[in-house]
């Protein structure tokens, strides 16, 4: 059962690209936020209207991710901001200080010590120009803005793997703090990986996921009810052909080794709570030949499109940097609908390679 929220124009709505991924950004200036969904609040405003007259008053792009769709983590939503010059993008840096500051000033959100606190996602690339030599860059930032400023470590290898800055100060220093963030990010923009890196949140589904008796190993009874992942209140029922051998509980059909089969499941359905419960998701990734891509995503992205809407998860083929014949698989979510995305993105793969083999040769 699909049902699809109707959603204000306030919240633009990421589109959806073949291979997963949010709304394309391909403005060479890009500023992510990390917001609590009372920040978010504020941006956005009653009916719309701070997120709307921030982006009149400066042209920029503003467009967070749905919410329970969380950076892995936080209880954060990501706000991607796009425009086409720096200062247009430090306007909306100001801006959204603003509200932070009247977040904080209200008493609802802010570090032990009173100060505002804000976190923003740059590229692994980006980083060492804020921290520069010796990291004498970063030490003269904090002394000029008086903001305590910590770098997290990438999530993965690679110049766009994302890096997590936390920003502790007052409004000014932290308005100072993005600027520098949107110039060495625009310093980036170039590069063949930035517009990838620019249009995926690389969210995973967090707050709103249903409660555990609504969740099933495999495909099962359908979710009873609770937004389980952007457009989708309901997990759909999958194809007839994949139902008998993902059914949770019953017996397992399907395959030609019902030892590893039954395996699988028995692995699954011991699995303790906190270990499918864990709001953080992970993250599965793979090498895939980039002669197999289109066979992988189906015409239109409609594979992956189905994968993530029966699994919950956040399915993303992207380029390597320096290797054209390749491409990276990423999955995201939950454990159990993670691990189920992949094995059913590993069926089309194989269905792809011998589809490939057995074409006419040319």
């Amino acid at each position: 059962i699909m049902a699809t929220k109707r959603r204000s124009e306030w919240e633009e709505r990421p589109a959806k690209r073949a291979g997963g991924g949010g709304r394309r950004v391909d403005a060479p200036c890009v500023l992510k936020i990390l917001a609590p969904e009372v920040l978010a609040s504020a941006i956005i405003g009653k009916g719309g209207a701070v997120v709307k007259e921030i982006r009149e008053s400066t042209g920029a792009k503003l467009a967070f991710t749905d919410h329970g769709e969380v950076y892995p983590g936080t209880d954060c939503r990501v706000l991607t901001a796009s425009a086409a010059s720096e200062p247009a993008l430090i306007e909306v840096a100001a801006q959204v200080s603003q509200k932070l500051a009247e977040v904080v000033e209200a008493g609802r959100d802010q570090d032990a010590n009173g100060l505002p606190t804000l976190k923003t996602v740059l590229p692994r690339a980006a980083v060492s120009g804020m921290i520069g030599r010796g990291g004498a860059a970063i030490k003269q930032l904090r002394e000029a803005t008086g903001c305590k400023i910590s770098i997290a470590e990438p999530t993965t290898g690679g110049p766009d793997a994302d890096q997590v800055i936390t920003i502790v100060g007052p409004k000014r220093g932290i308005e100072q703090v993005l600027a520098e963030v949107v110039r060495v990010v625009h310093g980036a923009h170039a590069e063949a990986w930035f517009e990838g890196w620019a249009s995926n949140p690389n969210t995973v589904f967090g707050q709103s996921r249903p409660p555990r008796e609504d969740r099933r190993v495999g495909w099962g009874a359908e979710a009873a009810g609770g937004e389980y992942y952007q457009e989708t209140s309901h997990r759909r029922e999958p194809p007839a052909s994949d139902r008998a051998a993902w059914r949770g509980g019953g017996a397992v059909v399907g395959g030609s080794n019902p030892n590893a089969v039954a395996n699988l499941m028995s692995v699954a359905s011991s699995l303790p709570s906190f270990v499918l419960d864990d709001t953080r998701g992970f993250a599965l990734s793979c090498i895939v030949p980039n002669r197999l891509v289109g066979g992988l995503i189906g015409r239109g992205g409609s594979g992956t499109k189905e994968i993530q809407a029966n699994t919950g998860t956040k399915i993303g083929i992207r380029e390597i940097p320096g290797d054209p014949d390749n491409r990276s698989l990423n999955i995201t979510g939950p454990l159990a609908d993670a691990c189920a995305a992949y094995m059913l993105m590993m069926k089309r793969y194989l269905e792809a390679e011998a589809s490939e083999a057995s074409a006419p040769a040319r």
